[in-house]
């Protein structure tokens, strides 16, 4: 078969239209050609019987931009066709409707039974129209009419085909060699077979002329359904000014440690998420969101409570395993003991991570001892193993090292501390006479998975979306940093600079990209874990998504954010700094600026004693930090295993002040402003002249310099991990926010955050209802008080909220009131945003008898706390929440009137 292509698409001087194609074990690349830059042709040969899929692609200057989507399928009967036409239209990737086509949308909330394909051979010529749309909600389908009797005469309905779906279609039998067509499409409704709602706009043209009257095939594909409204019945809602369906939704955020039920062991599990599913379904709600799952077991102490630091970025967390439903206890007094286990955890108003592992750790092992006979002979879990083998092995092979050498850190193993195959050789082989110990976790693996797909397959079932949180960086002592340790920049430390809830920064540990090194393979690594996530889940959260524009870095000898910088950057030369005015010797604005005057105020009376011990006076009144205290690590190391020192731990953040006391960082590079210069005391003793100077430079550096080297590192890339999967793609994008990132997520269409008192402009508060539809929306979140825990923190800021924000005049009361919460989550519904996710706390916030009755203890993690304690634990069971009839009617009545 001949297939001949059109499309219809603008293009600038320089530019070309490609079309990548799959045939078979074949991949290819057609240049298309053009007469007038906007309709591009081209021929391909296809054999009988095989499979092909295309996409076309936008060749310019800068590089090679692919059409939204996956690839098109093409599905025609060879038999009797020798030419294809193909008519087509450019997928744009920045259309706001492109969410509809994600596993969120296509498989969940649109989700549909479609019905079987049909194909019969035939000749003549044949006409096939198709449709791309997927927004149309699972009880209707799309049908065609048009000026032609095939097409009804405009008076019958002609059903497509979903066979397909998302993509729509119909075939017509098509004699004489003109077709002149007018056609429109229509939302249709199979059980009462009526149209309920016609596309807007003018009538759809095709003019086309077959070569002959026998053994061709012209194929239309038309790009989305012209929506003009929609009435509430039809469960979309639509905004008048707006051509697309606005379809808006509410969804409810928990970490599953943090969820309790009857039948889990101190801690949330996998399991859970179908009872919090059963909740998300009662309330009108259709998304839950987790934080991340995997693995984070490295020390076996509370510290590995922290979600963000997992062991491996592809191995599920063992903890969130439920252990009956892997198999019942065949001993009985092993039962006993984990039934009595379970009945103490589950009585922790708070997750004991230590006693839990404990606990799990010993069952763990009694079931596989009891159940490896069975789990060997399963095909079923040793195609999962097999499947998985190229993350599976070294996890398992990690892990087995790590209780072996009782560390994760694998630079100190006396043997295996560089990996190689032969580790999967020595370690993962039967023969291995501990091999048990490594097999063990391919069998806790295997369950931990089959209990997260049982969860979010119910979850799909149910018509709603699991959301997944995807971590920034990877632990230090991971197994991916022991596996592959050319893919992490292992010198330098990711965090965040400082803000309003964390003044002297963030320092996560985690080591940083080599996105360099990625790119090797065409970010080989972020396929297979955009892949692996997308089995469990239908919509993403990319935490500090503002990493993959830049990344804020720190030495690995300095602890606080104020010390880092943004990777990749752009220093200034000493030319450069001379062209703003700065002149001269540099040590004034490179050393510690630590001088007599202001020593005392930082450290009282201790001052004369600080001077003698920590510092060295260089001239008079200026001083200089002593050599085992000269960084912030040292400074760190020296009050926490230094026992003379252990009594003056006060004084460890005063001298970690002093080190960066600095204006400029230096590298081999250049030089950078430090972050926040104006926060500290050697700013505030330049000379007005000087204070011009750095403000110019700084005002430069962080919001001019960088803001196209930043999008084009964005646009390298975030695409490549945009096409590893169809999740819907949310980047939590909040601090401090390059000019650049905004369009950057529109045009790649990936939602964005906003939080209402984390506002991105120059006010106290956001205002929900000037939300864009592409955002998610939220009252809080992880990394903060919930609201009533914010509303009591700051009086005076409350009432500012109450009457600004909220529009509600009078005294703010001290503790925030039911109403008070119920008013923010309103203001969050009826907001533009499609998502409006809701941390259970503040939902639970509504109802006096049902929410806790201190309002801090419902924080899960402060960020300026290091190490936090990650033990948050919902209050109610989940079973009892489901019986919350009063606050679940309250709910689902509040998601009804905002039209969610």
């Amino acid at each position: 078969m001949i297939l001949n292509f059109h499309i219809h698409y603008a293009t600038q001087p320089g530019e070309q239209i490609l079309i990548l194609i799959n045939s078979g074990d074949k991949s290819e690349t057609i240049h298309c050609q053009t007469y007038d830059g906007q309709h591009w042709i081209a021929t391909a040969q296809l054999a009988d019987k095989e499979p092909f899929d295309y996409k076309y692609a936008l060749k310019t200057p800068n590089g090679l931009t692919e059409e939204h989507g996956q690839f098109r399928q093409l599905s025609l009967e060879a038999k009797n066709t020798a030419q294809a036409y193909l008519q087509d239209y450019w997928r744009p990737q920045n259309e706001a409707e492109r969410s509809f086509f994600s596993a969120a949308f296509k498989d969940v909330i649109f989700g549909r039974k479609t019905e079987a394909a049909k194909t019969r051979a035939s000749k003549g010529n044949k006409l096939v129209l198709q449709l791309y749309a997927a927004a149309i909600p699972p009880h209707l389908k799309f049908c065609v009419m048009g000026n032609h009797p095939s097409l009804g005469s405009w008076k019958r309905p002609v059903v497509m085909s979903d066979a397909n779906f998302p993509l729509w279609q119909t075939t017509i039998e098509w004699d004489g060699l003109t077709a002149d067509l007018e056609y429109k499409f229509a939302a249709y409704n199979p059980e009462t077979q009526q149209v309920v709602e016609w596309e807007s706009g003018e009538n759809r043209q095709l003019h086309f002329t077959f070569p002959s009257e026998d053994g061709n095939c012209l194929v239309r594909t038309d790009e989305s359904f012209h929506y003009a409204h929609l009435t509430p019945s039809h469960a979309l809602t639509l905004s008048p000014s707006h051509p697309l369906p606005l379809w808006r939704g509410a969804g409810v955020a928990i970490p599953v440690f943090s969820l309790r039920s009857n039948n889990g062991c101190g801690i949330g599990e996998f399991n859970d998420l179908k009872l919090l599913t059963d909740w998300a379904v009662l309330t009108g709600m259709k998304l839950v969101q987790t934080l991340p799952v995997n693995d984070t077991i490295a020390t076996k102490t509370w510290t590995d409570s922290y979600p963000y630091a997992a062991i491996s970025v592809f191995a599920l967390h063992p903890l969130y395993v439920n252990l009956q439903s892997i198999a019942k206890l065949k001993n009985k007094a092993d039962e006993k003991r984990l039934n009595a286990a379970i009945a103490a955890l589950n009585q922790s108003e708070t997750v004991d991570f230590e006693g839990v592992l404990k606990i799990k750790t010993e069952f763990f092992q009694l079931l596989y001892q009891q159940e490896k006979a069975t789990f060997f002979k399963d095909k079923t879990a040793q195609q999962f193993i097999t499947d998985n083998a190229d993350w599976l092995k070294p996890y398992a092979a990690f892990c087995h090292l790590r209780d072996l050498n009782d560390t994760t850190d694998f630079n100190a193993w006396p043997q295996y501390a560089t990996y190689s195959e032969q580790v999967i050789t020595d370690l993962c082989s039967a023969k291995y006479k501990r091999y048990d110990e490594v097999a063990l976790y391919f069998f806790i693996q295997y369950h931990a998975h089959l209990q997260l797909l049982d969860a979010t397959n119910y979850a799909r079932q149910h018509g709603v979306v699991l959301k997944g949180d995807l971590p920034i960086g990877i632990y230090r002592e991971s197994c991916d940093a022991w596996v592959a340790p050319h893919l992490y920049n292992m010198d330098g430390q990711a965090g965040a600079p400082p803000d309003l809830y964390a003044v002297d920064g963030q320092n996560w540990g985690f080591p940083t990209y080599n996105w360099d090194a990625m790119a090797a393979d065409g970010f080989g690594w972020w396929q297979q874990r955009m892949g692996k996530l997308a089995e469990y889940f239908d919509a993403l959260r990319i935490d500090h998504i503002l990493g993959c524009f830049r990344i804020w870095q720190i030495p690995t000898n300095q602890t606080e954010g104020t010390m880092g910088l943004f990777n990749p950057r752009l220093p200034y030369s000493r030319q450069d700094l001379s062209n703003f005015g700065l002149h001269g010797p540099l040590d004034r604005y490179l050393q510690p600026y630590i001088r007599a005057h202001f020593l005392r105020e930082m450290f009282g009376v201790e001052a004369e004693a600080v001077v003698e011990t920590f510092l060295e006076q260089t001239a008079p009144g200026v001083f200089r930090l002593r050599n085992f205290v000269d960084n912030q690590l040292k400074i760190k190391e020296l009050f926490s295993k230094d026992e003379r020192f252990a009594k003056h731990k006060h004084l460890e953040k005063p001298l970690k002040r002093l080190v960066s006391e600095v204006l400029l960082l230096e590298e081999p590079a250049g030089y950078n402003p430090r972050i926040t210069i104006h926060a500290t005391q050697s700013y505030k003793d330049l000379s007005p002249h000087e204070k011009a100077i750095f403000d110019r430079l700084y005002d430069d550096y962080f919001q001019v310099r960088h803001d196209e080297f930043w999008r084009q590192q964005a646009l390298w890339k975030l695409p490549s991990l945009l096409r590893a999967s169809n999740m819907l793609i949310c980047g939590e994008d909040l601090g401090m926010i390059p000019h650049s990132v905004p369009g950057v997520m529109r045009d790649l269409n990936i939602i964005s955050l906003k939080i209402q008192r984390a506002p991105s402009g120059a006010v106290e508060f956001d205002d929900p209802a000037t939300y864009p539809w592409t955002s998610v929306c939220s009252p809080s979140c992880h990394d903060m008080s919930t609201v009533r825990g914010w509303w009591e923190e700051d009086p005076e800021r409350s009432q500012r909220f109450l009457n600004k924000a909220l529009h509600i005049e009078g005294p703010a009361p001290a503790e925030c009131t039911t109403a008070a919460v119920e008013a923010v989550n309103r203001q969050h519904l009826a907001s533009p945003s499609i998502w409006a996710i809701f941390p259970v706390q503040d939902l639970v916030g509504m109802d006096a008898h049902l929410r806790r009755p201190n309002a801090k203890s419902e924080q899960i993690n402060d960020p300026s706390i290091v190490p936090h304690y990650w033990r948050f634990r919902f209050h109610l069971a989940m079973e009892d929440l489901l019986g919350a009839k009063v606050l679940n009617e309250r709910i689902k009545r509040m998601v009804r009137e905002a039209g969610r």
